[in-house]
C-alpha cells in the first residue's frame, strides 16, 4: 500500500536534513492541531497533504505525482521507505500535460500558473504565503 508521510525537510522546524521548499502550514494540520516536530508519529492520513497525495496525478515518464491546492503544485516522491512526501514547486517544474489537464477541469487558473509559475532556488519559503 503507498501512504503519504511527511518529511521534517520540508517544514519550517529544526532538522538535520538540507532544507526543501518548505510546505505551508495549513498542508499538515489535523483536525486535532498542527505538526509539531515528529514527523512519524503525527497522523498524516487526516491532512491536507494526504488528500492532495490521494488524488495527485501520476506523471507516466517520472513515476512522480503532482496535486494542486490553494493555487500552488506540489510534487510527491518515494522516500524509498513504502513512504512519499510531498512539496511545492513553481509551475514552470510540472509537466504541461498535467498543467492543461487542470486548466480544462477548473482546478487551476492561468492567474495561479503567472503568480507562481517561477522561484529562485534560495527561497524556500515562497509557498508560505498561501497560509489561511
Amino acid at each position: 500500500m503507498t501512504r503519504y508521510r511527511g518529511s521534517s525537510k520540508h517544514k519550517n522546524r529544526p532538522t538535520d536534513e538540507r532544507k526543501g521548499t518548505f510546505c505551508p502550514e495549513w498542508t499538515h494540520r489535523t483536525p486535532t492541531g498542527g505538526f509539531a516536530n515528529d514527523v512519524y508519529a503525527h497522523d498524516w492520513g487526516k491532512t491536507e497533504a494526504a488528500k492532495l497525495f490521494a488524488s495527485a496525478v501520476i506523471d507516466p515518464s517520472s513515476k512522480r505525482r503532482y496535486a494542486t491546492g490553494n493555487g500552488i503544485a506540489f510534487e510527491s516522491k518515494s522516500t524509498r521507505d513504502g513512504t512519499w512526501h510531498g512539496y511545492p514547486i513553481p509551475w514552470e517544474s510540472v509537466p504541461q500535460s498535467i498543467k492543461d489537464e487542470w486548466l480544462d477541469n477548473g482546478s487551476i487558473t492561468r492567474r495561479a500558473l503567472r503568480k507562481y509559475k517561477k522561484f529562485d532556488q534560495a527561497d524556500i519559503s515562497w509557498a508560505m504565503e498561501t497560509e489561511s
